[in-house]
C-alpha cells in the first residue's frame, strides 16, 4: 500500500509558484504562461481542482510541461543528492502529475466548440495523492493464476 505524500495540494501549488518566480518573464507569452501557473496554484490551495479559460489552453499545457522539466532537471536531482525521500517522493509526483495535467487540458480543449474558446472553462482534477501518475502500484499488477 502506498501512503500519501500529503495530505492536500499545497505542496503542489508551491511547486507552480516557485517555478513561476523562478522563470524569466522578460518575454510576454512566458509572462502570461507563468500566470496561468500562479493562478492554478491559487485555487489548489483549497482545493484538488482549478478552471482555466480555454482560451489559455495551450499557453498553460505548455506551463505545466516547463513545470515538468524544470522540476526533473533543476530540483529533483538536489533532492537526491541530499536523500531527502519525503521531497523525492513529492517531485517524482510533482513531475508526473504536471505532464498528466498539461495533457489533460489539451484534452479537455478538444470538447470546446471553436465558438465558445474565449468564454467556457476548462475544469482539471488533479491526480490523486497516494500514487505516481502514471505508475501501477504493486498491487495493481496482474497476476497469472
Amino acid at each position: 500500500m502506498t501512503t500519501k505524500i500529503s495530505n492536500d495540494y499545497k505542496f503542489y501549488a508551491g511547486f507552480l509558484r516557485f517555478v513561476a518566480a523562478k522563470t524569466d518573464k522578460s518575454d510576454v507569452n512566458v509572462n502570461a504562461m507563468m500566470a496561468e501557473l500562479n493562478q492554478a496554484a491559487d485555487q489548489l490551495d483549497n482545493g484538488s481542482r482549478f478552471t482555466l479559460l480555454a482560451s489559455r489552453a495551450q499557453a498553460t499545457s505548455r506551463a505545466f510541461a516547463g513545470v515538468a522539466q524544470f522540476l526533473q532537471h533543476r530540483i529533483l536531482p538536489e533532492a537526491q543528492a541530499h536523500g531527502d525521500e519525503k521531497a523525492i517522493k513529492q517531485l517524482e509526483w510533482a513531475v508526473a502529475a504536471s505532464l498528466q495535467v498539461g495533457r489533460a487540458i489539451i484534452l479537455h480543449l478538444d470538447d470546446i466548440e471553436p465558438d465558445k474558446i474565449s468564454t467556457d472553462f476548462i475544469e482539471i482534477k488533479m491526480p490523486v495523492l497516494d500514487r505516481i501518475p502514471g505508475v501501477q502500484n504493486e498491487e495493481d499488477k496482474p497476476t497469472l493464476h
